[in-house]
């Protein structure tokens, strides 16, 4: 890495300037952090000598230097394109130093608390995401929404909307407005469908949703709609405003933040199924499944998937956000209608009564919306990869590869099953007969390619680890032919009992959360005195609220060495620590045995990070991969 990249102080203003160049081109075009004015920001910020600017403003471009020096260290090592000759190199490490001059920036005793410092927390919250700081990054969140309260950001600036007054440009109040979704979208990601993690709700936010960027750009007013379709704000002259004016002002990103809401909302309801029959049409299942619906047709034509659209907004420079909304709307899909497909939900037992009641109709379109999803996202990401392969490096897209592959590997498992015991011909025997095996196996290597690309930019070696398990998962069930629907070839995989240890506590996030999400992931780094954490013992099934068994009395847990998996079931249990070296995990990679030695949960090492991947709301196939699951109904 060249001396500049991993200086503690900004470089020369040239490349401060090419810095942010490439900060514009691939992290302003992401999701939702486009919220600086990027005329104003040329003309004021890198127009002006670096020694004259406030605190305030070097924090903000000493983060997204920071953003943008992956990027700029992966060109100079011209390893953009297929990793490079020495995958050891990790390009995230350029501009750490920058990211701590931000850090400090933002408790500066200066009193400033304006919205630059917020932008600033929100690129550093994405910044410690990308380096797998997890628990910095859960900190910064909470300062994020608080700032956010502080800032009162959940109203407009004022009535105003069409700047008739002239207190505030237009391009500054769409800031406000863009700043506020941004710190709205950080913390749903967080939140995962629970409340206790929840500091910014969709329903308290009165602004209106971003305008298209053009109107950005150009410093225009506009009236959008609000997070409820077809609405303005409440103050707004409906009278001056044409039809469907607000909706046709409507970016990308009000899409992509609608999306949000509603996956929000999917994930509370697969954490708490009790008493749920989804087949019903009056069931919550078919709420919001007509919401997904809603959105999903409410896209206009220039954002659909197409072939247009595509070169158009890869000339434009959109392509993350473009394939972003649709990607995520069809893995929302897959949150939803995983209820009816077996290890799609963790524990497996929170969807067992569903399993055992629910028509064979119901089963099936839910394996197939399941699989159709699935082979959308893994199309979808072959088309980015052969358009920009850049543009993929986003952690959202490694969170939707690896989950992708999961989803393929497990609906075909998990339908053979269903198939051979309804019998292939009343089950309706494939699912999509357009594809073959080879098309699938095609799908799931790609995605292996695209995370071994994108680990050289932030760290994603876990999803990329559990994508190639999935892989060797489906080429051992064609090779056994466990796909198959013929019932001659059934054999019942071994079960395996849950090991005697303690239930959690009430109320204890860690079992009902994605393993992957910030929360736990921040948990796992930090320390607790007297081997808290490791004194907790797994997430029995009758601990959760979406269980429909009656609750049986956990057994007397028996003493076991802190090293261990503490948080795991045994189901997914990727190997066993004896005499203080892993063992049994013959298809990990090498740095996950660590040469043999104790791996240290309080480092962020891979016994740390395996472990939260272990039972996650997604099967990772990080356990030992001569065990096959059981996928039974």
């Amino acid at each position: 890495m060249p001396s500049w990249l991993a200086s503690e102080s900004l470089p020369t203003e040239d490349r401060v300037r090419q810095l942010i160049d490439v900060y514009f081109a691939r992290v302003h075009s992401v999701r939702c952090l486009g919220f600086l004015h990027v005329p104003t920001f040329t003309q004021t910020v890198l127009g002006t000598s670096l020694q004259q600017l406030e605190p305030p403003i070097s924090g903000l471009v000493a983060i997204m230097c920071a953003l943008a020096a992956p990027f700029f260290y992966g060109r100079i090592a011209g390893a953009a394109d297929e990793g490079g000759s020495n995958p050891r190199i990790h390009f995230f490490d350029a501009g750490r130093g920058w990211a701590a001059i931000a850090l400090k920036a933002i408790f500066l005793p200066s009193g400033n608390q304006g919205i630059e410092t917020l932008m600033t927390q929100v690129l550093l919250h994405d910044y410690y995401l990308r380096v797998g700081d997890y628990a910095q990054a859960f900190l910064v969140s909470g300062m994020v929404a608080r700032h956010f309260q502080l800032l009162q950001l959940s109203l407009e600036y004022d009535t105003d909307i069409t700047c008739r007054i002239g207190r505030m440009k237009a391009s500054e109040k769409e800031t406000r407005r863009r700043v506020a979704w941004a710190c709205y979208v950080l913390d749903a990601l967080i939140e995962c469908g629970v409340d206790q993690l929840r500091f910014i709700s969709a329903s308290s936010i009165q602004v209106q949703l971003p305008s298209c960027e053009d109107l950005f750009a150009r410093n225009i007013p506009a009236v959008t709609e609000t997070i409820s379709p077809g609405q303005t704000l409440p103050f707004v002259d409906n009278e001056s405003l044409q039809i469907d004016a607000a909706a046709a002002n409507l970016d990308l990103r009000a899409y992509y933040i609608r999306a949000v809401v509603i996956r929000s909302k999917i994930l509370r309801y697969v954490k708490h199924l009790q008493g749920e029959i989804p087949w019903e049409d009056t069931s919550q299942f078919a709420q919001l499944c007509r919401e997904l619906h809603v959105l999903e047709n409410s896209i206009p034509a220039q954002y659909a998937m197409t072939q247009e659209n595509t070169c158009l907004l890869k000339m434009a420079g959109r392509l993350n956000l473009y394939f972003g909304l649709h990607i995520l709307l069809a893995q929302t899909y897959n949150d939803l209608y995983r209820v009816g497909v077996s290890r799609l939900v963790f524990p497996h037992t929170a969807t067992k009564w569903i399993r055992e009641h629910a028509p064979a109709e119901f089963l099936r379109l839910c394996h197939h919306m399941c699989l159709t999803k699935a082979v959308d996202i893994a199309t979808w990401l072959q088309e980015l990869w052969r358009s920009d392969k850049e543009t993929l490096v986003d952690l959202p897209y490694a969170v939707h590869a690896q989950i992708c592959s999961s989803v393929l590997v497990t609906s075909l498992l998990s339908w053979a099953k269903f198939a051979r015991l309804q019998g292939a011909r009343a089950a309706g025997g494939s699912l999509l007969t357009h594809l073959s095996l080879d098309n699938y196996r095609s799908m799931l290597e790609t995605n292996v390619q695209i995370l071994a690309y994108m680990k050289r930019y932030f760290k994603a070696e876990l999803f990329y680890e559990s994508a190639t398990q999935a892989l060797k998962q489906f080429t051992h069930a064609t090779a056994t032919g466990t796909l198959s629907y013929n019932s001659s070839v059934l054999a019942s995989a071994p079960t395996t009992s849950q090991p005697s240890q303690s239930p959690p506590q009430p109320g204890c996030l860690e079992y009902i959360l994605n393993p992957l999400g910030t929360y736990p992931m921040a948990r796992s780094q930090v320390l607790e005195p007297h081997g808290a954490k490791a004194a907790r013992g797994p997430a029995d099934d009758s601990s959760r609220a979406d269980v429909h068994l009656p609750r049986v009395p956990a057994p007397t847990p028996a003493p076991a060495p802190a090293t261990v998996f503490p948080e795991a079931s045994s189901e997914f249990v990727a190997g066993i620590l004896q005499d203080g070296r892993l063992v049994g995990n013959e298809n990990l990679p090498h740095s996950v045995h660590h040469n043999n030695n104790v791996l240290d949960p309080t480092t962020g090492s891979w016994e740390t990070e395996l472990q939260l991947m272990m039972g996650s709301g997604y099967p990772t196939f990080m356990d030992e991969f001569s065990t096959p699951y059981d996928y039974g109904y």
